[in-house]
Protein backbone atom coordinates (compact mmCIF):
# COMPACT_ATOMS: atom_id res chain seq x y z
CA UNK A 1 0.00 0.00 0.00
CA UNK A 2 2.80 2.33 1.06
CA UNK A 3 4.45 1.88 -2.34
CA UNK A 4 1.21 2.41 -4.11
CA UNK A 5 0.68 5.89 -2.60
CA UNK A 6 3.85 6.61 -3.44
CA UNK A 7 3.92 5.84 -7.17
CA UNK A 8 0.64 8.06 -7.21
CA UNK A 9 2.53 10.88 -5.38
CA UNK A 10 4.97 10.76 -8.40
CA UNK A 11 2.32 10.82 -10.94
CA UNK A 12 1.15 14.14 -8.45
CA UNK A 13 4.36 15.64 -9.18
CA UNK A 14 4.94 15.41 -12.51
CA UNK A 15 1.35 16.75 -13.31
CA UNK A 16 2.17 19.64 -11.01
CA UNK A 17 5.44 19.88 -12.79
CA UNK A 18 3.75 20.42 -16.09
CA UNK A 19 1.74 23.40 -14.62
CA UNK A 20 4.93 25.09 -12.96
CA UNK A 21 6.42 24.79 -16.52
CA UNK A 22 3.56 26.12 -18.43
CA UNK A 23 3.29 29.05 -15.88
CA UNK A 24 6.77 30.56 -16.81
CA UNK A 25 9.04 31.52 -19.63
CA UNK A 26 10.85 29.38 -21.72
CA UNK A 27 13.69 27.72 -20.37
CA UNK A 28 16.98 28.42 -22.12
CA UNK A 29 17.95 24.74 -23.04
CA UNK A 30 21.35 25.69 -24.70
CA UNK A 31 22.90 24.98 -21.22
CA UNK A 32 22.23 21.38 -21.38
CA UNK A 33 23.49 20.39 -25.19
CA UNK A 34 26.19 18.47 -25.65
CA UNK A 35 29.92 20.16 -25.49
CA UNK A 36 31.60 16.98 -26.54
CA UNK A 37 32.56 15.36 -29.67
CA UNK A 38 32.97 11.73 -30.70
CA UNK A 39 33.19 9.71 -33.91
CA UNK A 40 30.56 9.99 -36.24
CA UNK A 41 29.20 6.40 -36.48
CA UNK A 42 30.20 4.33 -39.86
CA UNK A 43 28.75 1.13 -39.29
CA UNK A 44 25.36 0.74 -39.14
CA UNK A 45 25.31 2.02 -42.97
CA UNK A 46 27.53 -0.43 -44.03
CA UNK A 47 25.29 -3.96 -42.04
CA UNK A 48 24.19 -6.01 -44.95
CA UNK A 49 20.96 -7.32 -43.20
CA UNK A 50 19.17 -4.26 -42.20
CA UNK A 51 17.13 -5.48 -39.36
CA UNK A 52 17.06 -3.57 -35.91
CA UNK A 53 14.81 -4.45 -32.74
CA UNK A 54 14.77 -1.84 -29.83
CA UNK A 55 14.38 -4.07 -27.00
CA UNK A 56 12.92 -1.37 -23.53
CA UNK A 57 11.22 -2.10 -20.84
CA UNK A 58 8.74 0.94 -21.01
CA UNK A 59 7.83 2.71 -23.51
CA UNK A 60 9.04 6.32 -23.94
CA UNK A 61 12.37 4.54 -23.04
CA UNK A 62 13.46 4.99 -26.89
CA UNK A 63 13.09 9.03 -26.90
CA UNK A 64 16.55 9.45 -27.17
CA UNK A 65 16.90 7.06 -30.01
CA UNK A 66 14.41 8.22 -32.15
CA UNK A 67 16.11 10.35 -34.63
CA UNK A 68 18.43 7.28 -35.53
CA UNK A 69 15.56 5.34 -35.76
CA UNK A 70 14.43 7.86 -37.87
CA UNK A 71 17.19 7.49 -40.16
CA UNK A 72 17.44 4.13 -40.56
CA UNK A 73 13.79 3.47 -41.76
CA UNK A 74 14.13 5.94 -44.21
CA UNK A 75 16.69 4.07 -45.60
CA UNK A 76 14.88 1.01 -45.50
CA UNK A 77 15.90 -1.06 -42.70
CA UNK A 78 12.89 -3.49 -41.00
CA UNK A 79 12.46 -2.14 -37.33
CA UNK A 80 10.86 -3.64 -34.46
CA UNK A 81 10.38 -2.29 -30.89
CA UNK A 82 9.76 -4.24 -27.80
CA UNK A 83 8.60 -3.00 -24.31
CA UNK A 84 6.14 -4.42 -20.84
CA UNK A 85 2.41 -3.41 -21.57
CA UNK A 86 0.74 -0.50 -20.01
CA UNK A 87 -3.15 0.19 -20.29
CA UNK A 88 -4.61 0.07 -23.47
CA UNK A 89 -4.43 4.05 -23.67
CA UNK A 90 -0.67 4.21 -23.08
CA UNK A 91 -0.23 1.44 -25.57
CA UNK A 92 -2.15 3.00 -27.94
CA UNK A 93 -0.75 6.35 -27.82
CA UNK A 94 3.11 4.42 -28.26
CA UNK A 95 1.94 2.78 -31.33
CA UNK A 96 0.54 6.06 -32.78
CA UNK A 97 3.91 7.99 -31.82
CA UNK A 98 5.90 4.97 -33.44
CA UNK A 99 3.94 4.84 -36.33
CA UNK A 100 5.99 6.69 -38.69
CA UNK A 101 9.35 5.67 -37.43
CA UNK A 102 9.30 1.76 -37.38
CA UNK A 103 7.44 -1.61 -39.07
CA UNK A 104 5.89 -2.85 -35.85
CA UNK A 105 5.00 -2.10 -32.26
CA UNK A 106 5.53 -5.52 -29.91
CA UNK A 107 4.52 -6.56 -26.24
CA UNK A 108 6.28 -9.08 -24.00
CA UNK A 109 3.83 -11.58 -23.81
CA UNK A 110 3.35 -11.78 -19.80
CA UNK A 111 1.30 -10.12 -17.45
CA UNK A 112 3.71 -6.82 -16.61
CA UNK A 113 2.56 -7.40 -12.47
CA UNK A 114 5.40 -10.65 -12.71
CA UNK A 115 8.21 -8.54 -14.01
CA UNK A 116 9.03 -8.08 -10.38
CA UNK A 117 8.54 -11.22 -7.57
CA UNK A 118 8.09 -9.69 -4.46
CA UNK A 119 8.78 -5.52 -4.31
CA UNK A 120 9.26 -4.57 -1.34
CA UNK A 121 6.89 -2.37 0.93
CA UNK A 122 8.03 1.41 1.14
CA UNK A 123 9.66 0.70 -2.04
CA UNK A 124 8.93 2.97 -5.53
CA UNK A 125 9.65 0.93 -8.51
CA UNK A 126 11.95 3.33 -9.44
CA UNK A 127 13.90 3.22 -6.68
CA UNK A 128 17.51 1.86 -8.07
CA UNK A 129 18.19 -1.34 -7.20
CA UNK A 130 22.00 -3.45 -6.97
CA UNK A 131 22.26 -5.69 -9.56
CA UNK A 132 23.06 -8.32 -7.29
CA UNK A 133 19.88 -8.06 -5.84
CA UNK A 134 18.33 -8.47 -9.28
CA UNK A 135 17.75 -12.06 -9.07
CA UNK A 136 15.58 -11.81 -6.27
CA UNK A 137 13.90 -8.78 -7.39
CA UNK A 138 12.89 -10.00 -10.99
CA UNK A 139 11.45 -12.98 -12.48
CA UNK A 140 14.25 -13.41 -14.13
CA UNK A 141 13.75 -16.95 -16.06
CA UNK A 142 10.44 -15.36 -17.42
CA UNK A 143 11.66 -11.95 -18.81
CA UNK A 144 14.67 -13.75 -20.26
CA UNK A 145 12.76 -16.45 -22.07
CA UNK A 146 10.38 -13.96 -23.46
CA UNK A 147 13.21 -11.94 -24.51
CA UNK A 148 15.15 -14.54 -26.18
CA UNK A 149 11.80 -15.68 -27.99
CA UNK A 150 11.04 -12.49 -29.90
CA UNK A 151 14.75 -11.62 -30.71
CA UNK A 152 15.52 -14.68 -32.39
CA UNK A 153 12.41 -14.82 -34.02
CA UNK A 154 13.16 -12.24 -35.83
CA UNK A 155 17.15 -12.27 -35.75
CA UNK A 156 18.17 -8.41 -35.93
CA UNK A 157 21.16 -7.47 -36.94
CA UNK A 158 21.33 -4.83 -34.46
CA UNK A 159 19.71 -4.31 -30.68
CA UNK A 160 19.09 -1.02 -29.58
CA UNK A 161 18.67 -0.74 -26.00
CA UNK A 162 19.18 1.81 -22.98
CA UNK A 163 22.76 1.58 -21.29
CA UNK A 164 23.73 -1.60 -18.73
CA UNK A 165 24.81 0.28 -16.11
CA UNK A 166 22.94 2.90 -15.57
CA UNK A 167 19.40 2.91 -17.34
CA UNK A 168 19.50 6.41 -18.39
CA UNK A 169 18.76 7.90 -15.34
CA UNK A 170 18.90 5.06 -12.65
CA UNK A 171 15.49 3.02 -12.72
CA UNK A 172 16.56 -0.32 -11.73
CA UNK A 173 13.67 -2.16 -14.93
CA UNK A 174 15.71 0.06 -17.34
CA UNK A 175 19.03 -1.68 -16.25
CA UNK A 176 17.59 -5.26 -15.69
CA UNK A 177 16.71 -5.40 -19.31
CA UNK A 178 19.49 -3.54 -20.97
CA UNK A 179 22.07 -6.18 -19.12
CA UNK A 180 19.75 -9.16 -20.02
CA UNK A 181 20.24 -8.23 -23.52
CA UNK A 182 23.71 -7.61 -23.26
CA UNK A 183 23.87 -11.45 -21.25
CA UNK A 184 21.98 -12.86 -23.66
CA UNK A 185 24.23 -11.82 -26.48
CA UNK A 186 27.40 -12.49 -24.68
CA UNK A 187 26.05 -16.34 -23.96
CA UNK A 188 25.31 -16.63 -27.57
CA UNK A 189 22.02 -17.25 -26.93
CA UNK A 190 20.93 -13.90 -29.22
CA UNK A 191 22.98 -13.34 -32.13
CA UNK A 192 23.42 -9.80 -33.31
CA UNK A 193 26.02 -8.31 -34.31
CA UNK A 194 26.08 -4.88 -32.74
CA UNK A 195 24.48 -3.22 -29.85
CA UNK A 196 23.69 0.09 -29.28
CA UNK A 197 23.07 1.29 -25.69
CA UNK A 198 21.70 4.84 -25.91
CA UNK A 199 23.55 7.37 -23.62
CA UNK A 200 24.20 11.11 -22.92
CA UNK A 201 27.33 13.06 -23.25
CA UNK A 202 28.93 13.71 -19.45
CA UNK A 203 28.24 17.44 -19.82
CA UNK A 204 24.42 16.28 -21.26
CA UNK A 205 23.83 13.96 -18.48
CA UNK A 206 25.23 16.00 -15.10
CA UNK A 207 23.32 19.66 -16.37
CA UNK A 208 20.21 17.44 -17.01
CA UNK A 209 19.93 15.72 -13.55
CA UNK A 210 20.75 18.38 -11.74
CA UNK A 211 18.13 20.27 -13.31
CA UNK A 212 15.83 17.36 -12.44
CA UNK A 213 17.35 17.14 -8.87
CA UNK A 214 16.92 21.14 -8.14
CA UNK A 215 12.85 20.84 -9.19
CA UNK A 216 12.28 17.54 -6.92
CA UNK A 217 13.43 19.43 -3.96
CA UNK A 218 11.99 22.34 -5.16
CA UNK A 219 8.84 20.32 -4.91
CA UNK A 220 9.25 18.85 -1.22
CA UNK A 221 11.37 15.70 -2.53
CA UNK A 222 14.63 14.92 -1.22
CA UNK A 223 16.12 15.43 -4.78
CA UNK A 224 18.84 12.76 -4.16
CA UNK A 225 17.96 10.20 -6.76
CA UNK A 226 20.29 10.27 -9.31
CA UNK A 227 23.30 10.35 -6.34
CA UNK A 228 21.83 7.29 -4.80
CA UNK A 229 21.27 5.43 -8.27
CA UNK A 230 25.07 6.07 -9.06
CA UNK A 231 26.10 4.53 -5.66
CA UNK A 232 23.73 1.62 -6.06
CA UNK A 233 25.28 0.67 -9.03
CA UNK A 234 28.95 1.50 -8.65
CA UNK A 235 29.00 3.69 -11.67
CA UNK A 236 30.26 7.17 -9.45
CA UNK A 237 30.38 8.52 -13.39
CA UNK A 238 26.93 7.57 -14.10
CA UNK A 239 26.18 6.33 -17.81
CA UNK A 240 29.08 5.03 -19.61
CA UNK A 241 30.69 7.13 -22.07
CA UNK A 242 29.30 7.36 -25.47
CA UNK A 243 31.69 5.35 -28.21
CA UNK A 244 29.58 7.12 -31.53
CA UNK A 245 27.37 10.11 -32.36
CA UNK A 246 24.91 10.45 -35.02
CA UNK A 247 23.58 13.93 -36.21
CA UNK A 248 20.11 14.20 -36.45
CA UNK A 249 18.70 17.18 -37.57
CA UNK A 250 17.29 16.01 -40.64
CA UNK A 251 14.83 14.02 -38.31
CA UNK A 252 14.16 16.75 -36.36
CA UNK A 253 10.56 16.83 -37.03
CA UNK A 254 9.81 12.98 -37.02
CA UNK A 255 11.63 13.22 -33.60
CA UNK A 256 9.22 15.97 -31.99
CA UNK A 257 6.18 14.49 -34.12
CA UNK A 258 6.95 11.14 -32.00
CA UNK A 259 7.43 12.97 -29.10
CA UNK A 260 4.57 14.99 -29.11
CA UNK A 261 2.46 12.12 -29.25
CA UNK A 262 2.30 10.70 -26.43
CA UNK A 263 -0.40 11.29 -23.83
CA UNK A 264 0.05 14.72 -21.50
CA UNK A 265 1.71 12.88 -18.25
CA UNK A 266 4.45 11.17 -20.67
CA UNK A 267 5.52 14.19 -22.29
CA UNK A 268 5.77 15.63 -18.43
CA UNK A 269 7.86 12.90 -17.98
CA UNK A 270 9.83 12.56 -21.10
CA UNK A 271 10.47 16.67 -20.11
CA UNK A 272 12.52 15.72 -17.31
CA UNK A 273 15.39 14.49 -19.26
CA UNK A 274 14.44 16.20 -23.34
CA UNK A 275 14.52 19.36 -21.25
CA UNK A 276 11.54 21.85 -22.15
CA UNK A 277 11.13 20.53 -25.96
CA UNK A 278 7.23 21.18 -25.93
CA UNK A 279 8.43 24.87 -26.07
CA UNK A 280 10.47 24.90 -29.33
CA UNK A 281 10.02 24.04 -32.84
CA UNK A 282 11.64 20.70 -33.98
CA UNK A 283 14.19 22.53 -36.29
CA UNK A 284 14.93 24.76 -33.20
CA UNK A 285 15.41 22.08 -30.42
CA UNK A 286 17.21 19.90 -32.74
CA UNK A 287 19.85 21.98 -33.88
CA UNK A 288 20.61 22.40 -30.20
CA UNK A 289 20.59 18.79 -29.51
CA UNK A 290 21.31 17.58 -33.10
CA UNK A 291 23.25 14.62 -32.30
CA UNK A 292 22.38 11.56 -30.56
CA UNK A 293 24.66 9.24 -28.46
CA UNK A 294 25.40 5.45 -28.17
CA UNK A 295 27.97 3.08 -26.70
CA UNK A 296 28.42 0.37 -28.89
CA UNK A 297 28.90 -3.39 -27.88
CA UNK A 298 30.25 -5.44 -31.00
CA UNK A 299 29.89 -9.13 -30.83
Amino acid sequence: MIRKNRSSLFIVTILLAGLVVSCSEREDVTQYAPTETYPDDNTLDGIASKKAMIVIAHDDDMCAMTGTISMLNKKGWDIRVISIRKDEDRNEAHRKACSRLLDSVMFFNFDPAKLRIEPEDGQNLYDAIPKDQFEKVFNRPLVEQEIQKKINQFQPSVIFTLDSEMGGYGHPEHVFISQLVVDLAKADSIQPEYIYQSVYTDHMEKTIMARHSKRMKSWGFPGDGWERAKAAYNTPEGMPEPTVQINITSEAQAKMNYLKSYNKRERKTMGFFIPAFEFYSAEEYFNIFDREFYRVIKL
